[in-house]
């Protein structure tokens, strides 16, 4: 580790910054994060985009020092130094993590717990087999869609879509939505800025939308439940929740999915090893988590007061950010001449790309279920999947903050469609054991707006059914 001199001002603006977002550009982050260990120690100046420097977490157990000290490091973003001073507002364009919301995720102590209560509660009226339910006749709409035709690219036909379908199912609303929800966030993430201007405006329709329509028209959903908590959320604080959670389980879902596909297409040795039954889907999952895990960096933690974080001084306002791709190849985690792994991946859920402490995910299971079952449909319904070109020809998307491949080109037998489902019964399911029948499509105007905009969006049509 590396100790700043007493002389040194402990800021990222008089440290040099290293300009990480270059690396950004093509995929190529993953290289760095040795360089920047060996130049700096554990803790890096960098720039997450010109004139925005943080401090860089590369080590595991600075990271996970940072993520369990909410006294010393806070999430709330007007402790930010830059907002302290008046040269930023939280209502800027930031990069993710950055701004501010109503929302748990920018919330500590007190004000943490009431917000948190609400999703955390809802979530844990969801069953297993809800869930279930509710994944697997998302992920069989979605290969419904191009299985007739032998060929897909898995990350945008599948993996980018399928959490958005399931969410959406979760939130209350029917499958049409969910399809715009996906839309939406792959434009948000595109490098259009006219249309993840759009995008973002639609956005905030949905969640608005969604708020408005579950307040008069209730159901057996995580809005609803989340709306009718104890605590009593206002209208915006949901909506905002709302965002907080399509946001967080989103693409790093998608990433994960299209990362453990991409391994199990691309490692001949562990998709045997996984067909054989010599490594559980569970486990094969923890190995991708570990060696290409979804998000390689998370803004953002704010330092309350003066601090040291692995040899660096860090000064109170001073913003860090959590290098969890670093962290999960730091060389401390290995030991002994055979470099044996202290925390072994593939048998070891350490990791920590759900965070820890008061604000680690409380959608865990949500995301890890998806990803499982997303994998397990797909195998089952498509047979002979294979890769349609040589694995060392596929790259990652080019994004500083995710992992995941850009495009997942697959070949397979073509097969039917399924069987249209039966109408659901008409007697209401018990709460949280199984799927509800598909509410009737909204009428309110910010979802019409919303579904308007998907249909008129020049989106490959969609296989209705």
């Amino acid at each position: 580790m590396t100790e700043r001199p007493d002389t040194a001002p402990g800021c990222p603006l008089h440290e040099a910054p290293f300009p990480l977002y270059k690396y950004a550009e093509h995929g190529e982050a993953e290289h760095v994060w040795e360089t920047l260990r060996e130049r700096y120690g554990q803790v890096a100046p960098v720039e997450l985009e010109p004139g925005l420097p943080v401090w860089l977490l590369l080590g595991y157990e600075e990271n996970l020092e940072v993520m369990r000290d909410w006294g010393g490091f806070s999430r709330d973003t007007r402790r930010w130094c830059d907002v302290r001073d008046g040269k930023r507002s939280p209502g800027d364009d930031l990069p993710i993590g950055m701004g501010h919301s109503s929302s748990a995720l920018y919330a500590d102590g007190a004000e943490h717990a009431r917000l948190i209560a609400p999703v955390a509660d809802a979530l844990a009226r969801l069953s297993d087999a809800r869930l279930r339910a509710d994944t697997t006749r998302a992920a069989d709409r979605l290969i419904d869609d191009f299985c007739a035709q032998g060929d897909a690219d898995l990350m945008a036909d599948f993996c980018t879509l399928i959490p958005a379908m399931v969410l959406n199912r979760l939130f209350g609303l029917d499958d049409d939505f969910g399809y715009a929800l996906g839309d939406l966030t792959a434009a948000m993430w595109s490098h259009d800025g006219d249309r993840s201007a759009e995008a973002a405006a639609r956005m905030r329709d949905y969640f608005a939308g969604l708020v408005r329509h579950k307040r008069a028209v209730p159901g057996e959903d995580l809005t609803s439940w989340m709306l009718g908590h104890g605590q009593q959320p206002t209208d915006a604080e949901t909506a905002d929740q709302l965002v907080t959670m399509a946001a967080a389980a989103h693409l790093p879902t998608a990433n994960l999915l299209g990362n453990v596909l991409r391994e199990l297409l691309a490692d001949d040795a562990l998709a045997r090893d996984y067909a054989g039954g010599g490594l559980l889907l569970g486990e094969v999952v923890d190995h991708v988590v570990w060696t290409a895990p979804p998000v390689q960096v998370l803004p953002a933690r704010f330092a309350t007061r003066p601090a040291v974080v692995g040899g660096t001084r860090v000064a109170e306002g001073e913003p860090l950010a959590f290098g969890l791709a670093a962290a999960h190849a730091d060389p401390r985690l290995r030991r002994g001449d055979r470099d044996e792994a202290a925390v072994p991946s593939g048998h070891n859920r350490a990791h920590l790309i759900w965070g820890a402490g008061e604000h680690r995910c409380p959608a865990r299971a949500v995301a890890e279920r998806i990803v499982e079952i997303g994998v397990e449909r797909l195998r089952a319904r498509l047979p002979g999947l294979r890769l349609a070109l040589p694995a060392e020809e596929l790259w990652w998307a080019p994004s500083l903050f995710y992992r995941g491949p850009a495009a997942l080109p697959v070949e397979f037998e073509p097969s039917a469609p399924l069987p249209a489902p039966e109408p659901p019964a008409p007697e209401r399911a018990v709460e949280g054991t199984g799927p509800e029948p598909a509410p009737e499509p909204p009428s309110d105007a910010l979802l019409v707006r919303v579904l308007r905009w998907w249909q008129g969006s020049g989106r490959r049509a969609r296989r209705k059914g």
